[in-house]
C-alpha cells in the first residue's frame, strides 16, 4: 500500500505543536511566504496522505520536493519532530508512485548509467589533469581522495587547487578518476537511497592495492554519504572519512603545509549546511581559514547560518527559488561590507558566485566569492620551500 513507509513517522508527525518555529528561517518560506512550503505544512500534506484525505499529485510532490533539506527547522522545533526523515521518505513514496520533478529524475537516471548527475561521460572526470598527477589513478595508497561529481566534472579550479595542495604535501594519496562512483546523495534526498552507489564504490576501492587506510572527500554532501548515509544503509567503507578541512588542519599542525602570504580584504565565512547543521564541523575551517586571515561572520552562522539554496536537490526542483535564496545570503555579505565569502562547499560555491554576478547587476555592488581550497592552494607552500 501507498505511504506504509512513512507512516511509520506517523509518531513522529504527532508530535508536532503546530508551533510555526520551523518557518522563522524556513530559506523557502522567506523566497514564497506559503506555510504549505515550510516543514509544518509538509507535516501536514504528509498526514493527509497517509490518511488519505490528500491523493498523491504534482502538485503535492512540488510541496514535498521544494526543500533544500538545510535543516534549519531541526534546529528551531521545541519538539524535536525528525522533519527531514519525514520529508525523505515521503518524496520516496511520491517518487515511486511517479511524482517526482522531472529534473531531479533526470538527474538520478544519469548518475544510473554515467556515474554523475550531469549526464557527463566518466571520462571526462580525467580530462585536464597532468600527466604526472594521473599516473596515480587507480593505485594503491594511504589515502584515496573522493572528489566527488561537482568539482571534478564542474570546477576545473578547484580540481587544480586539489591536486596542487595534494602534491605539495608529498601526501602518498591515490584517486579513481573515471572509476569514481557518484556518491549518490541526489538519489538519497529524493528518497530513494543510496546504498547501491555505497556498493559500488566499496567495490572500486576494495580494488586498490594497498587498500587506503583514509579516503578524504572536499564535498559536505559526499561526506555526509560515506560517513553517514552508506552505514546507516548497511555499507561499510571500512576506511576513516574525513573531510579535507579536517586533513588539511592536521597537514599545518605537522607542518607539512606552511602558509606563503595572507589574504586581503575583509572575509566571511559561510557554513555549508552539510557540513555545519549535518555533520557538526564548524570549527575547523574556521581554523584553516584563520591561518590566511581574520574570520568574520555573517549575523547567522554556524548552527544559525543561513542556506545558500543549492543543497536538498532544490535547483534541480525550482531553480528560480534557489537563485533567490543565494542572492539574500550575498546581500547579507554586501550588508556587512565583505569583500569576500569563503565556504567550503561546492555547491555554496557555484551557488553564492552566481549570485554574486546577478546582485553586481542589479545593484552595482560586488563581493567575491571563493572556495577555502582556492585559497589554501594559492596562499601555502610546502615545507621545502620555507
Amino acid at each position: 500500500m501507498a505511504f506504509e513507509k512513512v507512516k511509520k513517522l506517523q509518531s513522529e508527525m504527532n508530535v508536532c505543536i503546530r508551533c510555526a518555529y520551523c518557518f522563522e528561517e524556513c530559506p523557502i518560506v522567506k523566497v514564497s511566504g506559503w506555510d504549505s512550503d515550510g516543514a509544518r505544512g509538509k507535516i501536514i500534506l504528509t498526514y493527509g496522505l497517509i490518511q488519505g484525505d490528500l491523493k498523491p499529485s504534482q502538485f503535492i510532490a512540488d510541496k514535498i520536493f521544494q526543500c533544500t533539506t538545510c535543516g534549519d527547522c531541526l534546529q528551531r522545533c521545541p519538539s524535536k519532530v525528525k522533519t527531514l526523515d519525514i520529508i525523505r521518505q515521503t518524496r520516496g513514496e511520491l517518487a515511486e508512485l511517479g511524482f517526482m520533478p522531472e529534473n531531479m529524475k533526470l538527474g538520478i537516471e544519469n548518475i544510473k548509467e554515467n556515474k554523475n548527475p550531469f549526464g557527463e561521460k566518466s571520462e571526462k572526470k580525467i580530462d585536464f589533469i597532468p600527466e604526472e598527477v594521473l599516473a596515480k589513478k587507480g593505485k594503491g595508497a594511504d589515502v584515496l581522495l573522493y572528489l566527488g561529481c561537482v568539482i571534478s566534472l564542474q570546477n576545473m579550479k578547484m580540481t587544480s587547487s586539489i591536486f596542487s595542495i595534494f602534491e605539495k604535501s608529498g601526501i602518498d594519496y591515490t584517486f579513481l578518476g573515471d572509476k569514481e562512483p557518484c556518491c549518490g546523495v541526489l538519489s538519497y534526498l529524493g528518497g530513494l537511497g543510496s546504498k547501491q552507489f555505497g556498493q559500488q564504490l566499496l567495490s572500486e576501492i576494495n580494488k586498490l592495492k594497498p587498500r587506503p587506510k583514509t579516503i578524504v572527500t572536499p564535498c559536505p554532501g559526499c561526506f555526509r554519504s560515506l560517513s553517514e548515509n552508506y552505514p546507516e544503509e548497511g555499507v561499510e567503507l571500512k576506511a576513516e572519512v574525513k573531510h579535507i578541512i579536517e586533513y588539511l588542519n592536521t597537514l599545518f599542525e605537522k607542518g607539512d603545509l606552511i602558509v606563503g602570504k595572507k589574504l586581503d580584504g575583509k572575509v566571511l565565512y559561510h557554513d555549508p549546511c552539510d557540513l555545519g547543521r549535518h555533520s557538526d564541523i564548524y570549527e575547523p575551517p574556521r581554523e584553516l581559514l584563520s591561518r590566511f586571515t581574520e574570520v568574520h561572520e555573517f549575523t547567522f552562522n554556524r548552527d544559525k547560518a543561513h542556506c545558500c539554496g543549492g543543497g536538498g536537490g532544490l535547483q534541480s526542483v525550482s531553480y528560480e527559488t534557489a537563485a533567490e535564496i543565494a542572492k539574500r545570503r550575498v546581500r547579507e555579505a554586501i550588508d556587512l561590507d565583505a569583500d569576500i565569502i569563503v565556504t567550503a562547499c561546492p555547491a555554496c560555491n557555484a551557488t553564492l558566485s552566481t549570485a554574486a554576478v546577478d546582485i553586481k547587476k542589479e545593484t552595482g555592488k560586488k563581493v567575491k566569492v571563493k572556495d577555502l581550497m582556492e585559497i589554501v592552494a594559492s596562499h601555502s607552500k610546502s615545507k621545502k620551500e620555507k
